[in-house]
């Protein structure tokens, strides 16, 4: 992937693992912000994006809802923390 080009939602969507409407909801709640649109109103977005969005993806397979995904990428929890709590792990393990 290039730093400096756009991607399209489509291709976003295969490189995550992510659906088109999951990374569209994911925008709508402002967890992960297109970096532009197109002249037609599309979602473009870059390298930087793509890997919050990989994050998320990543976040929701362990089972991490909405609100400890928003925690998470605001830095409010590590996600050491958030990891152990949702998988039971101690400080120790």
């Amino acid at each position: 992937m290039n730093e400096r080009e756009l991607y399209s939602i489509g291709d976003v969507a295969r490189r995550t693992g992510l659906s088109v409407s999951a990374i569209r909801f994911y925008a709508d709640e402002g967890v992960v912000t297109p970096t532009g649109l197109t002249e037609g109103g599309f979602r473009r977005y870059d390298v930087h994006a793509v890997a919050r969005l990989e994050l998320v993806r990543t976040l929701r397979d362990l089972g991490a809802g909405l609100d400890d995904i928003r925690r998470v990428l605001t830095a409010e929890t590590s996600l050491h923390d958030l990891a152990s709590r949702i998988c039971g792990w101690s400080r120790t393990s």
